[in-house]
């Protein structure tokens, strides 16, 4: 949870520098629930049984839409092309581009962090 939050109060923050204020509430929504799966995914596969890189985005916006309703196309674009290039599909909105590349920064503070710490990347 901790790192959907981080991501979507980072992505605000990017959006709003690039001027992007339209869709501010599809980018935050998508950014909190990109990673909304219910298992460990160190020890667990994703119901698909592949890969959790390159299927979880999937699991994540059927999860969400089963939760909360049927999402805009910039929340799910936001959901399922967040780990692009795992994805083969890029992303298609600005937001979800944003979504996609501050995913990636948040993740690496987050596991130089836990190694500077002295937890590995197993803290994470």
């Amino acid at each position: 949870m901790d790192h959907s939050i981080a991501l979507a109060f980072h992505a605000y923050r990017a959006a709003l520098f690039l001027g992007l204020r339209s869709h501010l509430p599809d980018l935050v929504r998508g950014a909190l629930l990109h990673d909304f799966f219910f298992y460990n995914w160190c020890e667990t596969r994703p119901r698909s049984g592949g890969l959790h890189g390159f299927d979880h985005p999937k699991e994540a916006c059927e999860n969400a839409e089963a939760a909360f309703g049927p999402l805009t196309a910039i929340e799910r674009d936001c959901i399922l092309r967040h780990m692009w290039p795992l994805t083969p599909l890029p992303p298609c909105y600005p937001e979800s581009l944003i979504v996609c590349f501050t995913d990636k920064v948040v993740a690496l503070i987050e596991a130089w962090r836990s190694i500077r710490a002295g937890g590995g990347l197993g803290v994470l």
